[in-house]
This record gives C-alpha cells, structure tokens and sequence, in this order.
C-alpha cells in the first residue's frame, strides 16, 4: 500500500512524516514492507506476558530518615541489578497525569492535516510530529507515531512553545505544568541514585548540567497492528542521557532486556506507577555498576497504546564521565571522560552496538 499523500514540499523543506501509521491501523490488512524487522530483531515475549520480578519501589516517607535509607537501598539494588524499575507513591498528582494522557491522546486523534503543521523538519534536533521514524532516511520503520517537545531548560521552552500544539486547548498549559513536575521529580531521583552510589545528594544532577539540564518530552502512540509478531513500536537501544521517567496506559508493551538472563521482560502497566530507567550516563558515572538499560516497545493486534516519556540528559557543555570519587587501584575507570555534545558523535563515528561501548577505555 503506498504512503498517503501528506505534504506539499520540495526536497530540502519535506517534513518527517513518511507514511501515517494510524491511517495504515485503518486500511492495511497486512502489514506494510516498510515496517517488517528482520528475524532477530522480531519480538519474542507478548506485549501482555508480565515479569513480576522488575522492582517496585514507593517513595512514601522520602523525607524522614528511616524511610529515606530504605528508599535509597532499593533503588541501588533495581539499578544494579535491572536498570529499570518502577515507582509510586511519586507525588505526581493523578489529575496532572490523566489531563496530559487525555491531551495527548487528543492531538494524536486530530485529521493527519493538522498533525503536519507540527511535523519534524530534516535536519537540526528533531522536534514535532513524526510517524514511523522522525528520520527520514529510515530504511525500516516503526509502527508508532510520536511528538517530540524540548521542554527543559526553559529558555528552550520559551523559543519552542510558539511551535507546539494549539490543539487541544489545554495542551500547552498542562504540558508546561507536567514539565515543571517531572522536572522536580528527576531531581528527586537523582538525588537517590547519588545516595545510593555513596554520593552527596546533589552530585549528579550538578554534574549533568543542574538547572542547565536538558528535558526532552516525547509522546508515543502505537496503533493496533495486523501482524505484531513482524515488528516493534519502537527498535530496540539504550537511551544515551541521564535518566527517563515513562508514563503508561492499562496496554502493555514496554519490554526490558535481562542481560544476565539473555531475555526479554515486559513492564507490567501498575496503576499511577510511573516506570524509571537508566540512561547511559549513569552507567558511565557509576563506572559500570549501574546499567543502561536496552529497552524496545511491542504492539498487538487488539488495542492501541500511549505512553508519555521524560527524558532527562545532561547539558551539552557537562563533562562526563567516571565519577572520580568512586575509582581506585581496584576499581581503575572503565570509560573515558568527554562533554556531552562530543558524547553521540564519539558513538556514531565507532559504530558500536551500544553507544557507551565506544567510551570504553
């Protein structure tokens, strides 16, 4: 089935949107050639086939003594033994999360005409509306539409927010309130993982940027798909920052990868539960004893999926690196140090399966 016709554009000025995915949800019968993985890149686990096993951990008594070094104790454990976990008791009120779920889901259901005005541009950091790949020399697409927002620091927020979407009414206010509220959240998050890691409270959030910071706020709708067991909503990687705080539907779909067991796990969709995972700053500052860890996300044939995705990376200026503090003559540094903006390039120029491996020393 070709890609419908969407923009009028020459060459140089044609907006990321190859072909509308919730239009092909609708039409195809079988799933387009554009978007079929090859066989070891196809899913293996069900998109509802739970691991019970991710860690759960509530935040609840954060501020008293007692409970904090419990908190703390167990989010060392989810980050070195799992790279991922989930949380609640978060303080992120459920209102703020279903309003922004609800105006997400609006501007994803508005006529594939207006989406385009918010469409991703070649070239430069990849903001707007996309579907399939927000690149648009993708050879092999993903069975998802997204919406890219640079939210953080808010100088950038103030240059971006005169693109972002007028519809629905309340996108753009509620975005800018869930952006402040994860934002603090983050710094929450960092401040446990420091902890956990033998470091002052405030150690990574100063080494990757502080208010300097960068969050990057991306949306995801993935459409029911007439044969899931082909492709992915979204390819399997590591996320190259700091952290990312997702928040889910009720529809599975977000798989881990358990290295030491060879073998993929699906994230069990908790009610007001937000999902944290590591990026791979943290296992190069943590000197490998925390793990970025390799996630993907699966469709179905049944129902559609939403998800809301922080995500918070260091400013470009930030040196990374090993934190000093926690090498020795047994512990020697595993990575080298470089800025952050250096930090991508490095990786695409070695052409590593995962970006730290090009760090490594």
């Amino acid at each position: 089935m070709a890609p419908p016709a969407i923009a009028e554009a020459g060459p140089d000025t044609r907006r990321v949107v190859p072909m509308s995915v919730m239009k092909l949800s609708d039409d195809a019968a079988d799933l387009p050639e554009k978007f079929v993985k090859s066989l070891g890149e196809r899913p293996t686990i069900a998109h509802n086939d739970y691991c019970k096993e991710i860690p759960v951990i509530s935040l609840k008594g954060i501020e008293s003594e007692s409970e904090r070094a419990r908190i703390v104790a167990e989010v060392g454990y989810a980050c070195a033994e799992w790279g991922i976990f989930q949380i609640v008791d978060h303080g992120v009120p459920a209102e703020l999360m279903k309003s922004m779920m609800e105006n997400t889901l609006g501007f994803f259901k508005l006529p594939l005409d207006e989406k385009v005005k918010y469409a991703t541009m070649p070239g430069g950091f990849p903001v707007g509306y996309a579907s399939g790949s927000h690149r648009a020399d993708d050879d092999i697409l993903d069975w998802r539409e997204l919406m890219v927002h640079r939210c953080l620091p808010k100088a950038v927020r103030e240059n971006d927010i005169s693109i972002w979407p007028e519809k629905p009414e309340t996108y753009r206010k509620t975005l800018v309130e869930y952006s402040d509220t994860m934002g603090d959240l983050v710094t929450s998050l960092l401040g446990l993982i420091s902890e956990s890691l033998g470091l002052p409270t405030s150690y990574i959030k100063n080494a990757v940027g502080g208010d300097d910071a960068e969050q990057k706020i991306l949306f995801n709708y993935y459409p029911q798909c007439p044969q899931p067991d082909m492709t992915l909503g979204l390819r399997s990687h590591t996320d190259y920052g700091t952290i990312t705080v997702l928040q889910q539907d009720d529809v599975g779909g977000l798989q881990a990868y358990k290295e030491d067991r060879d073998k993929w796990v699906t994230v069990e969709p908790i009610p007001g539960a937000l999902v944290i995972n590591l990026g791979d700053q943290i296992q190069i500052l943590s000197n490998a004893k925390y793990c970025s860890v390799e996630h993907q996300a699966v469709v179905n044939s049944n129902q559609t999926r939403l998800s809301l995705v922080t995500f918070a990376n260091p400013s470009s200026t930030s040196q990374m690196g090993p934190a000093p503090e926690l090498l020795s003559e047994e512990n020697p540094a595993k990575y080298r140090s470089y800025t952050m903006k250096e930090y991508l390039p490095i990786c695409f120029a070695k052409k590593t399966k995962k970006h730290y491996d090009a760090l490594v020393i």
